[in-house]
């Protein structure tokens, strides 16, 4: 079961010789969300965003917090928009921020405020939550379009320079949203 807190012990008599682990399971999280899909393929998308985007056998003790805030978040009424800006967090505590506040111009559009963020190539319309936190989000659209936000900065920043591939789960989620 992905996401599940373990505690993992490992004993060997001397580093040349085989040792056994010692495992057991200290937080139970993910049956929790057996009976809602969406959050079940939310767990699947984030611990691969994760897997994917840090090193392995490397100790981060941030990563490791932000894991236990995104199981917070899944029991939160607004957890959709939420997760939106811890997938931000993760992204900035691997080095790459993502800052809205700092990039994105206001302007008014039809007597309604929007922000836009521009490039020499494309000109972006931000969602609004994302610059202004305080603001309440009752539609799903808007929120899908604050995930593809995410997903474009993801795709074109980290993924592709790298030569990683988008990660299916992320794809599964999003449409498990629609």
């Amino acid at each position: 079961q992905i996401g599940n807190q373990l505690y993992l012990n490992y004993k060997s008599k001397s580093e040349s010789k085989l040792g056994y682990f010692k495992l057991e399971i200290q937080k139970v999280y993910s049956p929790i969300y057996f009976e809602n899909p969406q959050k079940l393929s939310c767990i699947n998308s984030a611990m691969s965003l994760i897997r994917l985007l840090t090193a392995e056998s490397q100790s981060n003790i941030e990563i490791f917090n932000l894991i236990e805030k995104f199981y917070l978040i899944l029991s939160n009424d607004e957890w959709l928009k939420n997760y939106i800006f811890w997938e931000l967090e993760l992204l900035k505590t691997i080095g790459f921020d993502l800052e809205l506040n700092n990039i994105a111009t206001k302007e008014t559009l039809d007597g309604k405020i929007i922000y836009i963020v521009k490039s020499k190539t494309e000109k972006k319309i931000i969602p609004n939550f994302l610059v202004d936190k305080k603001i309440t989000v009752d539609d799903l659209n808007t929120l899908l379009n604050g995930l593809k936000l995410v997903s474009d900065f993801l795709d074109k920043t980290i993924l592709k320079p790298n030569n990683l591939n988008y990660p299916i789960s992320r794809t599964q989620f999003i449409n498990s949203l629609k």
